[in-house]
């Protein structure tokens, strides 16, 4: 008891240490003018706030200790400072003008603080005020235009990330620090996040991270929510997002509160689209959506840390393309007459609605709370995570029962994550932790594709990172096992799976307890040659184990137009990545190569069964695909070159490519690895002036050409893919930001134009372009998005 007594007298005392605080000024090194909204972050205590009128910030209530600073604004390279705070400190900051930030601070993509030109890993970042200045469609079209990043999509509302070729279950999605879990197996199920309550996304390329646990061999993206700064009152803003293509309707409007320590935020999102068009397509059925989500934020941060409780509901109501037309090249859709079904034309009032299909549509909602903690403790710290998540996914696809859920996954998860930061000493960082997840799935509807299933995932890591003067070594080792529980599936009379005995007349799943794990590692080193010029290399060791679909799947999965069969006997997947990258910086010149090699040992994927008469294989008219795995190898390329000739003028090109290779393929035909992206050239002319007049600033006008080249390397055998020619888009945008007298924001403007040209073209990750042939064109399949203006407009709540 005196022990224990002794223990909380002693951290006591930690936590109520002094309390000292920064002040400052931030301004401009060229003109020496104060920067007003100056982005500022205390990376260590996750706290943020902004430069007020005439420059002017601080932070209070702060504890004695060390301390990493941190100010972006748009037009300025982003600045970092190490602060020893052991009293009272003013700072006088000026930011250096740059038309590209070369330098980022990621605080959820390592374990301890990382600048991204320090790191041996692949980071990528993309702010708020990137996300605005694009035209992004939804949530992962926002950064499928960094390297390495693409999109598997299904339409202009669903997406799934692509990291170097790598997606599905290769790819962890982390939001606020809790692995996003919302039934995300399929290639037509998307992220349940709200894209405009996001602050910033972080993507690491490869299997180098291990703090989140096993599947991110392909990468991790990392997604943080807005947070308001410090001394709020009251504030806030409203954001209005309207899209030409789909008469989109998008709008947003948060309130903060963040003052003496307490801080609270409330946001409402609301989305509205018709169906989106192209030349070819004209309206395309099925393609239109809504969403509705609420979120908030309720906490304290003092000297000793902080608490967070996030909440989040995320409300998504979808139809589903299926493509079906009339020998007239016309969208048919189902309809009831005289008790039969019957298929008629859709009427053009139709292709104009916003109706949702109640026999031919998803429902998706997602429920979460979050509970973050982090404590300083002398030079360490102390953080705690837990959340519990709901997701519902209904698939309705049945005329005769058109509000009953064909499909009705219930997905309950559990998270937790749990991590020391250990004191610096003599240039070492370290970090400890574990992290793991408990699921359990139930299906709930009409009809049955996975078998119900309790999944269990535990994970411990050890991660450091040192410094020799021009030399920074890091790395860790992790373990994880995961406990796989599925229940039986079993087959009724009319041959529908169900997971119930009763009423069965087969056992189709016999059920699997099996269990998975694996030791994987990462190490890698960042050389600096000079301050102009460094090296980095990283190779990582990583581990995913099979997902349930890929073990049990046996029927037809509503919106993927696929009967999927999947192999109990599956393994799991390894990988060996190997990355080696150059950066070159000066005030004018930025240059950034990365290379990089990934072996994949039992590599799964999907491919098509064929009959015994070489055509496809159908059960009711539905292709069968089947999961088979094989060892893989995938390399590429990522490139990225910036040219400042002066401050106001920038020009950017990057470069993307991978190739991926199926080894253990018997012919050419078989010889590539599906979805893989082709290869992409992205250039960019972009200026800004920081004022323009005394009312108008931050004026940006930039243009932008996105090619794609021919995608050939595809898996012909057994018609899985189909070569995708190449396509040039050309993207336009502009916009400002209005303030009063006294400096204060009164609105933002963003406008976009892309596809400027109307283009027709279909990517190669589109799953759309394997849909049925239009009979009076002759075309397979539907096409992208034609052109497209994106307008938003943020209006602040002072």
């Amino acid at each position: 008891m005196k022990k224990l007594l002794l223990l909380l007298g002693l951290l006591y005392s930690v936590m109520c240490q002094a309390q000292v605080q920064i002040q400052g000024k931030v301004i401009s090194s060229d003109n020496q003018e104060e920067i007003i909204g100056a982005n500022l972050y205390l990376v260590e205590l996750r706290r943020g706030n902004l430069s007020q009128q005439h420059g002017k910030f601080y932070f209070s209530d702060l504890k004695k200790g060390t301390y990493t600073l941190q100010i972006s604004h748009i037009g300025y390279r982003t600045y970092t400072q190490k602060i020893d705070l052991h009293t009272d400190t003013t700072l006088h900051i000026k930011l250096t003008p740059s038309a590209v930030s070369l330098e980022e601070v990621i605080v959820s993509g390592s374990a301890s603080k990382t600048v991204v030109k320090e790191s041996p890993i692949p980071i990528a970042a993309l702010s708020k005020t990137q996300w605005l200045q694009s035209g992004s469609t939804n949530l992962v079209d926002a950064i499928s235009k960094l390297p390495g990043m693409s999109q598997i999509t299904t339409g202009a509302t669903l997406s799934k990330p692509i990291i170097r070729g790598l997606g599905f279950n290769r790819v962890i999605t982390m939001h606020d620090g809790v692995r996003q879990e919302d039934n995300q197996w399929g290639e037509e199920h998307s992220l349940h996040i709200d894209e405009y309550s996001i602050d910033r996304y972080e993507i690491i390329r490869g299997a180098g991270s291990l703090m989140y646990g096993s599947d991110g061999i392909g990468g991790v993206m990392s997604v943080i929510s807005i947070l308001p700064p410090e001394n709020t009152s009251l504030a806030g803003n409203i954001l209005y997002n309207y899209q030409s293509n789909q008469g989109f309707h998008g709008v947003s409007g948060t309130l903060a509160h963040n003052q003496n320590g307490l801080l609270w935020q409330a946001r409402f999102s609301l989305k509205d689209a018709q169906n989106y068009q192209n030349k070819y397509d004209g309206r395309v059925w099925g393609s239109n959506f809504n969403e509705l989500n609420f979120s908030g934020i309720v906490g304290v941060q003092k000297k000793w840390g902080y608490s967070r409780l996030y909440f989040s509901k995320f409300g998504q109501n979808i139809n589903i393309i299926d493509g079906q037309r009339d020998t007239q090249g016309r969208f048919v859709k189902a309809i009831l007459e005289n008790g039969e079904e019957k298929l008629i034309p859709v009427s053009p009032q139709e292709l104009e609605g916003r109706t949702i299909n109640p026999s031919n549509s998803q429902a998706l909602s997602n429920y979460k709370l979050t509970s973050n903690s982090l404590f300083k403790l002398g030079a360490s710290s102390l953080s705690f995570t837990f959340s519990y998540a709901q997701n519902h996914r209904r698939e309705y696809g049945n005329i005769y029962k058109p509000f009953e859920p064909d499909l009705y996954f219930f997905l309950q998860n559990y998270y937790y994550d749990i991590r020391l930061h250990l004191p610096e000493r003599n240039q070492w960082e370290t970090s400890i932790g574990s992290n793991g997840l408990w699921q359990n799935m139930n299906n709930k509807g009409n009809e049955t594709l996975y078998p119900n299933f309790d999944l269990a995932d535990k994970g411990i890591f050890v991660f450091s990172k040192k410094k020799w003067n021009n030399l920074i070594v890091s790395g860790g080792l992790r373990y994880d096992y995961r406990q796989l529980n599925i229940a039986q599936l079993y087959v009724d009379a009319d041959g529908k799976f169900q997971t119930s005995p009763n009423g069965a007349i087969e056992e189709r799943f016999s059920g699997l307890s099996s269990s998975y794990s694996n030791i994987t590692g990462s190490l890698g080193l960042v050389y600096k040659f000079n301050s102009n010029l460094s090296m980095r290399s990283n190779m990582a060791r990583g581990f995913r184990a099979p997902s349930v679909p890929e073990l049990s799947s046996n029927g037809e999965h509503a919106g993927t137009f696929r009967y999927e069969i999947g192999n109990v006997n599956q393994k799991s997947e390894v990988s060996l990545q190997t990355d080696i990258g150059f950066t070159w910086e000066n005030r004018q010149w930025y240059l950034d190569v990365s290379w990089f090699r990934n072996q994949i040992q039992h590599y799964t994927y999907s491919e098509r069964v064929q009959a015994p008469n070489g055509k496809d294989s159908l059960v009711n008219q539905v292709p069968v695909f089947r999961y088979v795995q094989g060892n893989a190898l995938l390399q590429g390329l990522e490139a990225t070159v910036n040219f400042t000739p002066v401050p106001w003028l920038s020009l950017n090109q990057s470069y993307s490519t991978v190739k991926g290779i199926n080894q253990q393929a018997t012919n050419d035909s078989s010889k590539y690895l599906p979805f893989m992206p082709p290869a992409r050239w992205i250039s960019q002319v972009k200026w800004n002036k920081k004022a323009w007049g005394k009312y108008v600033e931050n004026v940006y006008f930039l243009a932008e050409l996105e090619h794609h080249q021919t995608q050939n390397q595809v898996l012909l055998a057994y018609n899985t893919e189909t070569i995708t020619p190449a396509y040039s888009l050309v993207n336009l945008g502009t916009g400002m930001t209005w303030r009063n007298k006294d400096k204060k924001t009164i609105a933002s403007l963003y406008i976009n134009v892309n596809n400027l040209f109307d283009l027709a073209y279909q990517n190669h990750q589109s799953r759309l372009k394997y849909l049925d042939t239009n009979p009076t064109t002759q075309r397979r399949g539907v096409y992208n998005m034609g052109r497209n203006v994106s307008i938003k407009l943020v209006v602040p709540i002072h």
